[in-house]
């Protein structure tokens, strides 16, 4: 199944969209999500750069929040046909079935971007203009260019000056943005940007820094005991009580989940296995992991128990490495 064949935009981090597949291919995945896997390739990687197996997840998730990531945006705009500003200049502008959604944030030289839409022709660009409500102004960030057809959202980071970012940050209701597409090259969609505070959904990635599976012997064979491993962004990873667990992940903002096992997918010899966990919430109301409803532990290396008869109390800590997903 070929969900995209073109090169996406230098900027891009991320993209959302739809593929059409057959009903028996549609039904094998769903019945045997680990059968297949997602495999992009790049330029230096023509036969792919990275891959990895599906899992199947215990309960929906809100793919926009996995496209923004972690990081909360500051600014965003609500962009449709209407707000489009006509010119005579030939092209056409405002699409009266489009919508679409932005979250910015600026980020150092770098405007960090997402963006989301319905009811539009394929997009072929995404830019940050100079202007007030009504006016027609130039382009002040190019966010994207051309993107295969059947994206739909789009993640990343644009270049920009920290001058210019501090100008947007300070008066957000000078900027808007602008999607064009095949239809509409003058723009399809168009919003204002404001500054007011707003909730969204995020997706939490953290690696492992320094871990160990933690092992204790009962009955001459070594037993899980517990985990002990510093994520990225600071996440503290433990067992809530030795052997029985379950597992939990503390943020230092003080947000925390517990983790319920869902499946369990084998990774190769020497490797623990891939998770799905139920996430519950068991810290602040608000924070970095308080949202996460499920957590994905993905590309295990090592952290096997030891092998052979062991000492009854005997305890073994074995490193490994692994990529944490949080999900909202």
């Amino acid at each position: 199944l070929e969900f995209f064949t073109k090169a996406l935009p230098a900027t891009a981090l991320g993209v959302t969209g739809t593929v059409q597949a057959t009903p028996a291919l549609t039904k094998a995945l769903v019945d045997d999500p680990g059968g297949f896997y997602a495999n992009l390739h790049d330029a230096a990687h023509p036969k792919g750069a990275v891959r990895g197996q599906f899992h199947r997840l215990s309960g929906p998730v809100d793919l926009d929040g996995v496209l923004q990531g972690s990081n909360h945006a500051t600014l965003s705009s609500r962009d449709d046909g209407a707000q489009e500003v006509q010119a005579k200049d030939g092209k056409k502008r405002g699409d009266g079935d489009g919508r679409a959604t932005w979250w910015l944030r600026p980020a150092g030289k770098s405007l960090a971007y997402t963006a989301f839409w319905s009811g539009l022709s394929p997009v072929t660009d995404g830019h940050l203009h100079r202007g007030g409500p009504g006016v027609n102004g130039p382009v002040a960030v190019e966010l994207f260019g051309a993107l295969p057809a059947n994206v739909t959202g789009i993640a990343g980071e644009a270049p920009a000056s920290r001058a210019l970012l501090k100008r947007i940050a300070a008066r957000p209701g000078n900027w808007y943005t602008n999607l064009h597409t095949t239809e509409f090259d003058g723009g399809a969609v168009r919003g204002q940007l404001s500054g007011r505070p707003f909730a969204h959904p995020t997706a939490v990635t953290a690696d492992v820094l320094r871990g160990a599976q933690v092992y204790r012997c009962v009955k001459g064979t070594f037993t899980q005991y517990g985990v002990a491993a510093e994520l990225r962004r600071g996440i503290d990873h433990s067992f809530v009580q030795p052997f029985a667990g379950p597992p939990q992940w503390v943020a230092p903002d003080g947000s925390a989940v517990r983790g319920k096992l869902v499946t369990k997918t084998p990774n190769g010899d020497g490797n623990i296995p891939e998770l799905v966990l139920d996430a519950t919430r068991s810290g602040a109301r608000s924070g970095l992991l308080a949202g996460a409803t499920e957590v994905l532990r993905l590309n295990t290396v090592g952290g096997v128990a030891p092998a052979g008869a062991c000492k009854d109390g005997a305890t073994a800590r074995v490193p490994y490495r692994a990529d944490y997903l949080f999900l909202s």
